[in-house]
């Protein structure tokens, strides 16, 4: 809050309904003060999800209700939405995801995970990646480290301009995406990151143009015929050493959450029954908010 005060042009990105649920429940009076800068446009929910969880230990239903519950939630709260799905820190992406988050009515996705070793490499900065049935999301899969800070203008990056320039020569869509975060320990933005950033915005002498927006502004502002230009990608993405080892280490917390899973969906089957044959009404609220716990524990 302290940086948008001191800088007008600052904006801030956070994902995970959870997170902003306990907002709410232990810092009542500043969450109120969050909603205003919501509505103002200065933070951006993001990510869609309930939190940003795994995705290779986990059902396809739990990736299709982090969508619903998260973006629900933000809805409800800020009349606000997110078309993007953000995991910086996840160890690998099957397949699948693609058709499944388009399906949704998600348009993108951004993570940084496969500059840590990937078997088929990044295949593109930014590109279209599709899913077994055809249905695809843009995809931003390097947009440097989620532990990077902002050491001078971005406008004038000589490595950031060429990125921009490359991608305008080879695709006809002169773009990128460019992460910035503290890292896993946590705590704000830093203040000289932020400084670089709104002095990287209308300048003169500008190399390229900076946008601070919405994780999800880019996938919404890249038009059907530039995405049919974008490179493509179809099948798994996942990491050389991480990927499987995120499937078998800490496998008790596996093994629980795919006993949820399977409870969950055997209450589901229930419950729907019970209420048909008259003998009991769907208890909405508890199975929504048993889904939720299950969820917030997949980060």
């Amino acid at each position: 809050f302290t940086l948008f005060e001191k800088y007008p042009a600052y904006t801030f990105n956070f994902t995970g309904s959870t997170r902003y649920a306990m907002m709410k429940e232990y810092y009542p009076d500043k969450y109120q003060k969050m909603k205003d800068y919501i509505a103002q446009g200065r933070w951006f929910v993001s990510g869609s999800s309930v939190d940003e969880g795994d995705t290779l230990g986990v059902s396809a239903e739990s990736v299709i209700r982090q969508i619903l519950y998260g973006n629900d939630y933000f809805r409800k709260e800020f009349g606000k939405e997110s078309v993007d799905y953000m995991l910086p820190d996840c160890f690998g992406f099957p397949a699948y995801l693609p058709t499944v988050w388009a399906h949704c009515g998600l348009r993108g996705f951004s993570t940084q995970k496969l500059t840590w070793g990937s078997p088929v490499g990044i295949p593109f900065n930014i590109g279209v990646w599709e899913g077994p049935d055809g249905k695809s999301v843009i995809a931003a899969l390097n947009p440097g480290s989620y532990t990077g800070g902002i050491s001078g203008r971005l406008d004038i990056d000589n490595e950031w301009i060429k990125r921009v320039e490359e991608n305008g020569a080879k695709y006809g869509v002169f773009a990128d995406y460019h992460y910035y975060g503290v890292g896993d320990m946590g705590g704000a933005p830093k203040e000289k990151d932020v400084i670089n950033a709104v002095k990287s915005l209308n300048n003169p002498d500008s190399k390229i143009k900076v946008v601070l927006a919405s994780s999800d502004q880019m996938y919404k502002d890249i038009t059907d015929q530039q995405k049919a230009k974008l490179p493509r990608y179809k099948g798994d993405l996942l990491l050389t050493q991480n990927s499987a080892g995120s499937i078998t280490s800490q496998a008790y917390m596996k093994r629980w959450n795919c006993k949820n899973e399977l409870l969950a969906d055997s209450a589901e089957r229930a419950a729907v029954a019970a209420q048909w044959l008259g003998g009991a009404i769907y208890p909405q609220e508890k199975i929504n908010w048993s889904w939720i716990r299950v969820l917030g524990s997949q980060f």
